[in-house]
């Protein structure tokens, strides 16, 4: 069944702001183009079971639509603010009782903008009386495969040259500036993400299991209705710490230690990101406090930072410097390497055999400082460029970025005193830059030492 409609005459707030965001893309099409936009394809887990779905982000921003084995066709021909085209999975009943309601293309056209909605299965047909009539054509390789195989046959089958672009160019460069009613959303999902932390921090105890942590604030998402996790929660105790990406958290917490947490959710399509570290027993040790005091002071100089005209790459510099002085006062690098000019003086003199193999900053910071933060946890901001570019784009009001320095010792690194081996600390806040300045969504988790213990006395 294919189903054709004019425009709604009236939409709804959130309707209006995709329909504002599929005429800013069909403007910066170049004239005469359609763009395809095709869903993220099903996870297989197990047998005939999948992984939780997950639409593409950015289908989920020009439109909302969250079903698989879909496309959005986006021309600008007829008009500059663009005519949607979907590609959906029929309505069939008997099959709906077994996996959910679908929109089938009668929904398409009703709650989605289309303003054509066809079964899936008739994509390739659609698809070649569509690129028959322009000059250029916008698609993205490599996001579904069973989509790429479908429109290259199409493709490859027109015999007139066309020219073949990449929409990511456009529309990441639109996701960058996210609108008050994207901040909102980010905002809450910032929120629940806090109430979380703040939640693990105070079920931390020796012998608590790091995965009876991650069930605690996996807990708070769902029950503030967040669909999901933004990622893989990471709650590393003690030196498991050192691994960024540590998620068997299968571990115990130990008394004297401290607990790395890396996790946040995801409400309705927009991520949050935040990461705190406690001390286990409720009371930091004197080197704990060190370590964590240094890390915390970077982080509070990069944050202040932050405002439109700088740049990720600054931010990083000014974290990175004063972990660097840091790391000298406490005898942890040499006094050499106490700028950054002193630090690549002798970085050049190992690489030339001048100089003994001795640590560096990278050695106990080993990551930047921040990424760019949106429906994706490491959202779009390249805009179709290398990731050293975006770093050094200018902040504008309506960017969402984190601020994560960190310091992480190897538990059996004989360079480092003992006191300090196996701890890790990582700190991070997700940020809006405004007007004026900037604003931190993820405040509500304390960060500051006292107000940590404080928050675990209760």
């Amino acid at each position: 069944m294919t189903k054709t409609t004019t425009r709604a005459e009236r939409l709804g707030a959130k309707e209006k702001h995709y329909r504002a965001r599929i005429g800013k893309f069909a403007r910066q099409m170049k004239p005469n183009s359609v763009a395809v936009i095709v869903s993220n394809p099903e996870r297989t887990r197990s047998n005939d079971t999948h992984f939780p779905y997950r639409q593409s982000s950015d289908i989920l921003y020009l439109n909302g639509f969250d079903e698989p084995n879909s496309a959005l066709l986006i021309s600008n021909v007829e008009n500059k603010r663009g005519k949607v085209t979907m590609f959906v999975t029929p309505k069939d009943p008997a099959r709906e009782q077994w996996t959910g309601i679908r929109a089938g293309v009668e929904g398409a056209c009703e709650r989605y903008l289309a303003e054509e909605a066809h079964p899936s299965e008739k994509f390739e047909e659609v698809l070649r009386k569509a690129l028959a009539e322009v000059d250029n054509v916008y698609y993205k390789f490599g996001h579904n495969g069973e989509f790429d195989r479908r429109f290259n046959a199409v493709w490859t089958s027109m015999a007139s040259p066309r020219s073949l672009h990449n929409p990511e160019d456009i529309l990441h460069g639109l996701r960058m500036i996210k609108s008050s009613e994207e901040i909102a959303l980010m905002a809450e999902a910032a929120r629940i993400s806090a109430e979380a932390h703040c939640a693990a921090a105070r079920r931390c105890a020796p012998g608590v299991k790091e995965y009876q942590l991650q069930a605690t604030m996996e807990f708070v998402f769902r029950d503030h209705g967040a669909m999901a996790p933004a990622y893989g929660s990471i709650v590393a105790n003690g030196a498991s710490g050192w691994v960024l990406h540590y998620v068997s958290n299968d571990g115990d917490l130990k008394a004297g230690e401290m607990v790395l947490i890396d996790a946040a959710c995801e409400y309705k399509g927009y991520a949050a990101d935040i990461t705190r570290t406690f001390p286990v027993s409720g009371k930091f040790t004197p080197a704990q406090r060190q370590i964590y005091q240094l890390v915390l002071d970077a982080q509070l100089a990069a944050i202040a930072a932050a405002k439109p005209g700088a740049t990720l790459r600054q931010i990083h510099e000014i974290a990175s410097d004063v972990l660097r002085r840091g790391l000298v006062a406490l005898g942890l690098l040499p006094k050499e390497m106490r700028t950054a000019a002193g630090e690549q003086r002798i970085i050049k003199a190992i690489k030339d055999g001048k100089a003994k193999q001795q640590p560096t900053l990278a050695t106990y910071y080993p990551h930047g400082t921040g990424h760019w933060l949106g429906l994706d946890v490491h959202d779009v901001g390249t805009n179709g460029t290398r990731s050293d570019v975006a770093k050094t784009r200018s902040l504008e009001p309506g960017m969402v970025f984190t601020v994560e320095p960190g310091l992480y010792f190897d538990a059996n690194d004989t360079n480092v005193p003992k006191k300090y081996r196996g701890i890790a600390v990582r700190i991070e806040d997700d940020v809006l830059i405004t007007a004026s300045g900037h604003r931190v969504l993820t405040g509500g988790v304390p960060k500051e030492i006292d107000d940590i213990e404080a928050l675990m006395s209760r």
